[in-house]
């Protein structure tokens, strides 16, 4: 049986265009939310910034690449760049943010450690859309 968290623990920001939520698993975990809990004030500050911004900006309106980019365009993930920190996340249909998992980037290509970060990133992402459309992944 999966365990939902409460709305208001995996809700990040809801915006005039898009709303931004933690990815959680089956078991309740939210992997993204638990390593932006663990950072600097200044670090979480600057992911805020970010979400926020996203969430209020029209669709179709591009962010600098010193904020969002895509880091996969097969699987369509993308990273919001505060500072040092990547936070690994797609959108869905339903103007959705999903916020998976995020690293501390360590050279200015990905690594190979960064590359494995972002195979855990497509492979919640799977894990998202598969339950949602079993209908599993959203409490009803």
């Amino acid at each position: 049986m999966p365990i939902y968290p409460r709305q208001e623990d995996f809700e990040i920001y809801e915006g005039p265009y898009f709303t931004a939520e933690w990815y959680y698993s089956t078991a309740g975990d939210l992997p993204g939310k638990t390593y932006y809990q663990a950072l600097p004030e200044v670090d979480r500050r600057g992911f805020l910034h970010l979400v926020e911004h996203y969430c209020n900006t029209k669709p179709g309106q591009l962010l600098p690449v010193t904020m969002y980019r895509i880091e996969d365009k097969a699987n369509k993930n993308y990273a919001f760049k505060p500072r040092h920190e990547r936070f690994f996340n797609f959108t869905t249909a339903g103007a959705k943010v999903i916020v998976t998992n995020a690293y501390h980037k360590h050279a200015p290509a990905m690594t190979k450690e960064d590359l494995e970060q972002l195979k855990v990133a497509v492979k919640y992402r799977t894990d998202y859309l598969t339950r949602v459309k079993e209908n599993t992944y959203y409490e009803n």
